[in-house]
């Protein structure tokens, strides 16, 4: 403050530090020194000063599961008012309360707590503070919380799993087994055995989708201790093991009562196929017999509460039958009963017997071309136990049946029904690949081709549209058969000689064989009334006869003679292997 004593002014400008009262004495002097004086006084009221950040909050770290301390210096804020009180508070930038783990002293200015792994990441915190008058100042410092890594762990064990042999086992393990605490941390996952040795060759493991597949054979019986590994990206794992049950379901086969046979499979559940394999162990008939096999509703052998021998049996038998095969009397040069392949397929807890026609078939004996008489049954004296299966000698033919883990071949849903010499790849989804081995034992030079049908009724769709447009006895059904024949697939070989082919057939269809005696498909198509096809819808032939025999799964014998010929049906053999993943 200043005085002039000119004019007697007092000026100046007060600040903080000069808030309060002060007393002033003006004095006034003559010239011989006398003087006289008053004394006043003079207050300076305050006017509050808000706080001011002095220095920033340096920014903090801190590490997941280790307790946080951190207290904001006393020299941060400051506040100009003498004797002003400041008061602090901490909060998240944006205003919103500390989170819950982290706690803030008003009067102490100390943050403490211990983050945890949600907590990791970065918090931008806000401290102010207050004075008196609720003036404020504010500072955000970034709090970062460092990670520690947190192994995977095991949350819920893995099921025990169990399959049965030759079905398919898949398989996920599922998505809640394992977890880990890390935020956006990723777990890769292997499978091994418990051994850390790896899966067997029929297991595979799909780490990306968590699941195991495969098909296990008879060999793979038993169980497997196989260990789940989950491991995160800083190299840290856990693992659970699980136990794979491998069950054996090979069929048993039980001899009843007589010539009655029980197929089951050892875990006889319910939907379980037990499968038998049938074999010619001896066959010495100058005839071309079939073997069939039926099955029966109880011990007795009775079908429909029609008992053997009783009247009608016969016709019962045969409407519910299956054909195994027909066996050949002559054998061309080149073919091979041991490669034939005949595997039957029941459900668990099937009764059966077998019977023989002679000479003929079964929708012979149907049709009323061969006689009722012509059906020879098995019995109790033409059966023998051998090890776990059986065998039957009819006569000259002797064939053995035993229990099988082999597949049922591709292609033979309907083989062994009425006029069933067909491939059935109508549930295929994918092209088939088929490779032929064609046999003769004829004089004529005959064609074999395969033609598509609609249905087992053997109706031919010739516009595309899905629906048959040419029936079974129609005019005009041999020259669209061999018109529409898949293109490919043209069998024929030297007498007494032996040729292989291969062909494609595509998926979702349905395809019959068909036999062009002593000629070529052109001979059809150009209309020659003198080259006769047959089929095997006797209706579609012009003798109404059978001329194309099952020999064995996909595998199919042919007589090349108006009315049956000679019956031998070895004029052409065509085996066929269908395959949907051909090396």
């Amino acid at each position: 403050m200043k005085f002039n004593p000119t004019t007697r002014t007092f000026s100046g400008t007060p600040e903080n530090k000069d808030v309060g009262s002060i007393n002033i004495k003006v004095t006034a002097k003559d010239v011989a020194g006398d003087q006289a004086s008053d004394v006043f006084k003079i207050t300076i009221n305050n006017v509050n000063d808000p706080p001011v950040l002095v220095k920033e909050i340096v920014d903090q770290q801190a590490t997941e599961e280790i307790l946080f301390n951190f207290t904001v210096p006393d020299d941060t804020f400051t506040d100009a008012d003498v004797g002003d009180i400041l008061t602090y508070t901490a909060t998240l930038e944006n205003d919103e309360p500390l989170p819950n783990g982290l706690k803030f002293n008003l009067t102490t200015r100390t943050f403490s707590g211990t983050p945890e792994n949600k907590d990791v990441g970065s918090l931008n915190i806000k401290v102010t503070a207050k004075d008196v008058a609720g003036e404020q100042a504010s500072d955000v410092f970034k709090l970062t919380v460092n990670n520690v890594n947190d192994p995977p762990v095991l949350v819920k064990e893995i099921a025990d799993q169990q399959v049965t042999e030759d079905t398919l086992f898949n398989f996920t393990v599922p998505a809640d087994t394992f977890s880990d605490a890390d935020v956006g941390d990723i777990l890769t996952y292997t499978a091994t055995l418990e051994n850390d040795d790896l899966l067997p060759t029929w297991l595979n493991f799909n780490p990306t989708t968590l699941t195991f597949s495969g098909t296990p054979e008879n060999e793979d019986v038993g169980s497997l201790n196989i260990k789940v590994t989950a491991k995160d990206i800083a190299g840290e794992q856990t693992s659970d093991v699980f136990k794979l049950a491998v069950a054996d379901d090979t069929a048993v086969v039980t001899k009843i009562t007589g010539d009655i046979f029980s197929v089951k499979t050892k875990l006889n559940i319910k939907g379980d196929k037990g499968k038998l394999s049938v074999k010619i162990k001896n066959n010495t008939s100058k005839e071309v017999n079939e073997l069939s096999v039926f099955t029966v509703d109880d011990e007795q052998g009775r079908i429909n509460g029609i008992a053997p021998g009783a009247e009608g049996y016969t016709q019962a038998a045969l409407l519910r039958s299956k054909v195994v095969f027909s066996a050949l009397a002559n054998l061309p040069n080149g073919f091979n009963l041991a490669d034939l392949k005949n595997i039957l397929e029941f459900d668990s807890d099937t009764k059966l017997r077998f019977y023989l026609v002679s000479n003929s078939t079964t929708q012979g004996v149907l049709s009323g071309k061969t006689p009722f008489s012509s059906v020879l049954f098995s019995s109790a004296t033409n059966n023998n136990i051998e090890d776990e299966g059986f065998s039957l000698n009819f006569q000259n033919l002797v064939v053995n049946i035993q229990p099988t883990n082999q597949e049922v071949s591709l292609g033979t849903g309907l083989q062994g029904k009425y006029q069933g010499e067909l491939i059935d790849l109508r549930s295929v989804t994918q092209p088939i690949t088929a490779e032929f081995q064609v046999n003769r034992e004829a004089s004529y030079n005959n064609f074999v081709g395969f033609y598509q049908v609609t249905d087992e009724n053997g109706g031919i769709d010739t516009n595309g549209d899905g629906t048959a447009d040419i029936l079974i006895g129609q005019a005009g059904y041999a020259e669209a058969a061999v018109r529409g024949r898949v293109g490919g697939i043209d069998l024929a070989v030297d007498n007494q000689g032996t040729a292989n082919y291969t062909g494609t057939f595509g998926p979702n269809s349905l395809f019959a064989p068909f036999i062009i005696v002593d000629g070529r498909p052109d001979a059809i198509l150009n209309g020659n009334a003198n080259k006769n096809v047959y089929f095997t819808f006797l209706g579609a032939n012009s003798d109404k006869v059978d001329h194309i025999r099952l020999l064995g799964n996909n595998t199919f014998g042919f007589e090349d003679l108006a009315n049956g010929g000679d019956k031998d049906y070895n004029d052409v053999i065509v085996q066929v292997n269908l395959s949907t993943n051909l090396a």
